[in-house]
């Protein structure tokens, strides 16, 4: 009997968990490879930020601080794309009342949340690969791959994470694209990820580990074999980065807004 019971237990939960993915790639393909399918040309539009940055502090230092350019362009990439779930929910939410339907069903908020997050990263997919060819194409061993690899899925959790708790509390499209875009100025434009740390005063150097893109900066130019801080480490950043991901995820998870009171 207890067996019995243990295995209907176990398939339930693998039948739940399936129901779950299987829901995650429904919102993911709805908002997102249809939207493709009939506007391709929002991959060149939301490749044109990173890139633009990217081609301007390589002509200014002619590629001198390419490492940097590469590196920033990649982290503001996927800044972009998670805290663009925020306006993207927003506007369902408040313009098509897409969200009561979910809310009435019994997909939960963050399976929504991963649904769209996947959808905006598939928006972005062809501009991380070239982001990712440029990076191999200085030189990085294969041997770095896996790192990247979680470079690019704990930002993404992060900043869509962030995104999706912004946009529970907006009931206005204006106000989520201003936060947003506040936001987005304070992750990736303010910190040294489009510059070395060295250049700020040693007070801010210590400040600006607070913010995760510096640790994520950090890690792509280790990855490319450029200098580092002296009293950071790769262990250092992968920590910093893991905390970040866990404690976004909780924070929407626990304090987002999903139904309407």
């Amino acid at each position: 009997m207890d067996r019995y019971l243990k295995k209907n237990i176990l398939s339930l939960h693998s039948n739940n968990f399936k129901l779950k993915i299987y829901q995650i790639l429904i919102i993911a393909y709805t908002t997102g490879i249809l939207w493709l399918r009939r506007n391709p040309l929002s991959l060149i539009f939301t490749a044109i930020t990173p890139f633009s940055l990217l081609f301007v502090l390589f002509i200014i230092s002619d590629g001198q601080y390419t490492q940097y350019a590469i590196s920033g362009s990649l982290v503001m990439a996927l800044v972009g794309y998670g805290l663009a779930l925020g306006q993207d929910i927003t506007y369902y939410k408040t313009e098509y009342k897409i969200q009561d339907m979910f809310v009435a069903s019994p997909i939960t908020p963050l399976t929504y949340m991963t649904g769209l997050a996947l959808s905006e990263i598939l928006f972005g997919f062809p501009a991380l690969i070239v982001l990712l060819f440029l990076i191999f194409y200085i030189g990085v061993s294969f041997f770095y791959i896996p790192l990247l690899i979680f470079i690019i899925i704990i930002v993404w959790i992060s900043t869509s994470s962030m995104g999706f708790f912004l946009s529970s509390h907006m009931l206005h499209m204006k106000n989520a694209t201003q936060i947003i875009s506040f936001v987005n100025v304070f992750l990736a434009i303010l910190p040294p990820v489009f510059y070395s740390i060295n250049k700020l005063p040693e007070v801010l150097q210590y400040v600006s580990y607070i913010a995760p893109t510096t640790h994520a900066s950090l890690m792509i130019q280790y990855v490319m074999g450029y200098a580092t801080p002296e009293n950071w480490s790769i262990f250092i950043g992968i920590s910093v980065q893991l905390g970040y991901a866990i404690g976004f995820v909780i924070l929407a998870k626990v304090h987002a807004l999903w139904r309407e009171t």
